[in-house]
C-alpha cells in the first residue's frame, strides 16, 4: 500500500510527538489514552487548554503501538493549536484524510486513535464520564487480544467491515491462535441479514462516522436493537427503577398524547399528575439521561413545582441545571402542563 508524501513526511518527521511543558496559570493539561497496548496499537494525546475560553494552546501525542498513527496524530496536533473545544470535535477523519492526502487508517479501515483520544481528552476536561468501549462483565470472544463480541459486531456494523481480514485488521480479533474466526465469520453474516445483538447509541453512530466517514445503512438504524437498561445501582446508591410504578395507575396512558387543558389539569388528582410526569421521566427524559450515566428521580409534586433529585454521574455535573431548566423543565411543560417548574433537592 502506497501513502502520500504528507504521510511520509508526518511519520518520518512527527510534530508535536512527546510530554507537553507545565501549564502557566489559567491553563489546564488534560490525556487520554486510545487502543490497547496489548493489541499493539495503543496513543495517548495530552491538550493544554486555556480555561478561560475553552482553547488549545498546545498538544502533544505519544505512540506506544504500531507505527500507523503516528502520520494522523502529528497531522490532528498541528490543526488542534488554537482551536476551541467545540471547534476540534468537529475535526473529522474526511478532514485528515484531505489534510495528508489519504488517510492510511481510512485505507485500512482502522480506528482513528488520535480522534478516539481527542473525544475521550474533551469529555475528560468537561467532566463527562468516559464512554465505555463495552461492557466489563462481558467475557472476550477473542482470548488472544481480549476482543468482545459487542466490540467486534460494532465494528463490522459502523465501519462496514466484509470480511474476518477485516475484522482483524480493524480490532485484532482473530489474529492470534484463530480459532474464534468461525464466530467471526457468524457474527459477519447475521450482521448481513440484520441480526444485531447489541445496541448503538446515536452519539456512537455520530463518532463513528465522523471517525471512519462512513454512514449507517438503513438497514441498520432499521434493525438497531433497544438500548440495554442502565445498571440497577448508581454510585450513590440510588436504585434505577426497571419500570415506572407510578405510570401504572388505572387510566394513564403513556406519555405523548395530548397536554390537558386546564379543565383536565385541575380535575387530576395528585396521584394522576405525579403519575403524568413520572411517565415523561421515565419515557422521554431517563433514556438519554441514563445515556451518560446518570438519573432523575421524582420526589414530590407540590402545586406546579415538581420536585426532583439527580443521581449517578448527573449529580455532580456542572451542566446539570442546565439539564434541568432547558431539558427537563422545557420538555414537561411542553408534554405536560406550561406552568411546571423543575426544582432539584438534595
Amino acid at each position: 500500500m502506497s501513502y502520500s508524501p504528507k504521510v511520509l513526511d508526518h511519520f518520518q518527521h512527527p510534530r508535536h510527538a512527546g510530554l507537553l511543558d507545565a501549564a502557566a496559570a489559567g491553563e489546564r493539561i488534560v490525556s487520554a489514552d486510545a487502543g490497547l497496548i496489548t493489541r499493539g496499537d495503543a496513543l495517548r494525546l495530552a491538550l493544554k487548554i486555556r480555561e478561560a475560553d475553552s482553547r488549545i494552546v498546545d498538544a502533544r501525542f505519544q505512540n506506544f503501538g504500531s507505527g500507523l498513527p503516528i502520520a494522523s496524530s502529528s497531522c490532528l496536533c498541528e490543526m488542534l493549536i488554537g482551536k476551541s473545544l467545540d471547534e476540534a470535535l468537529k475535526i473529522s477523519a474526511l478532514d485528515l484524510d484531505r489534510a495528508l492526502d489519504g488517510l492510511p487508517e481510512l485505507q485500512q479501515k482502522r480506528p482513528v486513535l488520535a480522534l478516539e483520544a481527542l473525544d475521550a481528552a474533551i469529555r475528560s476536561f468537561r467532566g463527562q464520564p468516559a464512554r465505555p468501549a463495552h461492557d466489563p462483565r462481558e467475557a472476550p470472544l477473542c482470548s488472544c487480544f481480549q476482543v468482545c463480541e459487542s466490540e467486534i459486531e460494532k465494528a463490522v456494523r459502523l465501519r462496514g467491515l466484509k470480511s474476518v481480514d477485516e475484522i482483524t485488521s480493524t480490532t485484532r480479533a482473530g489474529g492470534g491462535c484463530q480459532t474464534c474466526h468461525g464466530d467471526l465469520f457468524d457474527i459477519l453474516k447475521r450482521c448481513e441479514r440484520g441480526e444485531f445483538k447489541f445496541h448503538i447509541s446515536p452519539a456512537e453512530y455520530s463518532a463513528a462516522e465522523r471517525q471512519s466517514g462512513i454512514s449507517p445503512s438503513p438497514l441498520e438504524l432499521e434493525c438497531n436493537p433497544p438500548a440495554p437498561k442502565t445498571e440497577r445501582v448508581a454510585p450513590d446508591g440510588f436504585v434505577y427503577p426497571d419500570a415506572s410504578p407510578v405510570a401504572a395507575l388505572a387510566g394513564i396512558r403513556r406519555a405523548g398524547q395530548r397536554r390537558p387543558n386546564v379543565a383536565e389539569w385541575k380535575a387530576f388528582t395528585h396521584a394522576e399528575r405525579a403519575a403524568r410526569i413520572e411517565s415523561v421521566l421515565e419515557h422521554e427524559l431517563r433514556p438519554a439521561i441514563r445515556i451518560d450515566g446518570g438519573d432523575i428521580q421524582l420526589v414530590d409534586l407540590q402545586e406546579n413545582r415538581v420536585l426532583v433529585r439527580l443521581h449517578g454521574h448527573c449529580r455532580d455535573c456542572h451542566s446539570s441545571t442546565s439539564t434541568l431548566k432547558q431539558g427537563v423543565e422545557r420538555k414537561l411543560q411542553d408534554m405536560v402542563w406550561p406552568e411546571l417548574e423543575v426544582v432539584e433537592v438534595s
